[in-house]
């Protein structure tokens, strides 16, 4: 026996997105007509679904956001109450815990209002 040799040759065809390369869509139209306007069909579904659920994802950031803010004011709020009648009753010791939670809550109102801004 003497040594053979084979030469194999791979080709291969890589492409990125939804649809197919021109070449390919005119084979599947040349091999079941009417299969090119289904395959931009599904592709127009799929991109419309696709920025729906973008939007949804949005809005639903956007209402966290919104419900964190208002948390963070309503605590805001209610450490500086406490804070306020602490003084009165003139319990300054007591007073420094939730003056503390009041700035850093209002603090984080405004920084999450700046950051969504961007």
């Amino acid at each position: 026996m003497e040594n053979e040799s084979k030469d194999i040759t791979v080709h291969s065809i890589a492409y990125q997105g939804p649809l197919p390369t021109s070449a390919e869509f005119s084979g599947y139209e040349q091999t079941l007509p009417g299969a090119a306007d289904r395959i931009l069909a599904l592709a127009e579904k799929e991109a419309e679904h696709r920025r729906k659920n973008e939007d949804k994802l949005l809005e639903e950031s956007i209402n966290l956001s919104r419900k964190g803010q208002i948390f963070a004011f309503i605590v805001a709020l209610v450490s500086l109450a406490i804070f306020g009648v602490s003084i009165l009753f003139k319990q300054p010791l007591i007073s420094i815990v939730p003056a503390i939670i009041a700035f850093t809550s209002l603090a984080a109102v405004f920084m999450g209002r700046k950051n969504n801004d961007k």
